[in-house]
């Protein structure tokens, strides 16, 4: 987070306090550690596999906005694999490995510029690595009688 020491009003109620590690009150942490808390003990009940999170939201009586919000700080981490996150692109399930995000990988490579960035700057890196090999291999050729190896060219004195 930025700076801590000064005075900031509450992201949720908008009641002022010295700012610290949050950008909470306490008064807001400690009911966000409760409501986390209860949506713990609710899935963990749950007899199905898998709980929604419109399961959550309706039995709780959470507002989505504020439930993925808590799933994106990485409060209910320990209960991950026993929630259903689907896409919000394409609706498929989303891996336990990747539930860090509310979008598939194959949806984030498709409409993300990151996406199509990260394979580019992959070819251009294998391609700056094989003009680097032939760089070197071109460069420890002899000449003549002026022999070059590596990047150091040796020069007759």
């Amino acid at each position: 987070m930025g700076q801590q020491g000064g005075l900031i009003n509450c992201k949720k109620c908008g009641s002022l306090f010295i700012r610290g590690s949050r950008d909470i009150c306490d008064n807001c942490f400690k009911a966000e550690l409760e409501l986390v808390e209860k949506i713990k003990a609710f899935v963990i009940k749950n007899p199905n596999p898998k709980t929604t999170l419109e399961e959550i939201t309706n039995e709780i009586g959470i507002n989505k906005n504020e439930l993925e919000e808590l799933i994106e700080k990485g409060r209910l981490f320990s209960i991950m694999p026993k929630l259903l996150i689907k896409c919000r692109f394409c609706g498929i399930e989303i891996e336990d490995d990747q539930k860090t995000s509310f979008v598939c990988t194959k949806c984030l490579n498709k409409f993300s510029p990151k996406g199509d960035l990260a394979k580019i700057n992959a070819l251009k890196e294998e391609q700056q690595q094989n003009e680097f090999f032939e760089r070197k291999i071109r460069r420890t050729s002899t000449e003549g009688q002026k022999s070059r190896c590596g990047f150091i060219q040796n020069y007759d004195f």
